[in-house]
C-alpha cells in the first residue's frame, strides 16, 4: 500500500507542478488550460444540476423535498451535488476515481465551494469522506473522496476528518447490483473506531446513487453522536421510473 499511495501521491504532485509552469490539455478537448482538469468552454457544458431535492439532491422542476424523501425520509439533513451523473462528467469521475487523475480534485473543490457559499448556511464543523476497505484502498493507491475532503476543507477553513469513521466491510461494488442488494451489500458496513465530538457533520463522497452508501454512513455516524449530516457529491444519478 505504502508504495501505490506514494505513486499516487507523486504522480499529483508532479501535475500540480506542470500545472503552475505550463497550461495543461483540457481532460475533454485538449485544448490548453490553466491549473484546471477542464478549460472554461467545457466546464460551463457540464450537466450542472439544477433546482433540486434538499435532502436527496434528485432534480426537481422547484427547489423543495421531493415526494420520495417526504413518504421516507433519508437520515442525513441535507444533500448537494454540482451535476447530474451523465456524459462528460462520468468520464470525468471515472479518471479522477480510477485512473490517479489527481488534477481534477482542485477542480471540483472550487466548484463545491461556490456552491456552498452561494447557500448562506453555517459551515459544518467537520468534513469526513467515505472511507474505502483497507483492501480496496491498497488495490487503488487512494480515496479520491478523501482527496476531495482535504481540499475542501483548506478553502472552507473547516477541518477534515479522514480517520474516525472506517469501512469495516469489504464490500462489493455497488455497480451492477439492484437497489435490494445495494442496501443489503452495504448493511453495517461502517462504524467509528473512537468517541465523535461533532455535532454537524459534512459527508463527501463522489456520486449519490440511490443513495445507499451516505445513509448508512450518516445513521452510523448518528448513532456515534452526531445530530446533523449533510451529503456532498460532485454528482447526482438520476431515477428514471
Amino acid at each position: 500500500m505504502m508504495a501505490r499511495n506514494f505513486g499516487a501521491v507523486l504522480t499529483h504532485r508532479l501535475a500540480e507542478l506542470y500545472s503552475k509552469l505550463l497550461p495543461i490539455p483540457c481532460f475533454l478537448c485538449g485544448e490548453f488550460s490553466f491549473q484546471d482538469a477542464l478549460c472554461k468552454a467545457c466546464t460551463e457544458e457540464l450537466p450542472w444540476l439544477g433546482a433540486h431535492c434538499r435532502q436527496c439532491a434528485m432534480p426537481l422542476n422547484v427547489s423543495g423535498i421531493c415526494g420520495q424523501c417526504l413518504q421516507h425520509p433519508p437520515p442525513q439533513q441535507a444533500s448537494l451535488a454540482l451535476f447530474r451523473y451523465e456524459t462528460p462528467i462520468n468520464h470525468c469521475i471515472a479518471a479522477f476515481k480510477f485512473h490517479q487523475q489527481l488534477v481534477f480534485t482542485h477542480l471540483f473543490a472550487k466548484l463545491l465551494v461556490d456552491k456552498i457559499e452561494q447557500r448562506q448556511q453555517p459551515l459544518p464543523e467537520v468534513i469526513i469522506p467515505i472511507p474505502l476497505h483497507s483492501s480496496r484502498l491498497r488495490q487503488r493507491g487512494y480515496n479520491q473522496s478523501a482527496q476531495l475532503a482535504d481540499n475542501l476543507a483548506k478553502r472552507l477553513g473547516v477541518t477534515a476528518d479522514k480517520y474516525s469513521l472506517i469501512r469495516q466491510r469489504n464490500t462489493s461494488p455497488q455497480a451492477g447490483l439492484s437497489r435490494k442488494q445495494r442496501k443489503r451489500n452495504l448493511k453495517q458496513a461502517f462504524a467509528v473506531i473512537k468517541p465523535l465530538p461533532y455535532k454537524r457533520v459534512a459527508l463527501i463522497d463522489d456520486v449519490y446513487t440511490t443513495g445507499h452508501t451516505v445513509a448508512e454512513a450518516s445513521r452510523c455516524l448518528q448513532q456515534n453522536g452526531v445530530e446533523e449530516v449533510e451529503v456532498w457529491t460532485i454528482a447526482r444519478a438520476i431515477r428514471h421510473y
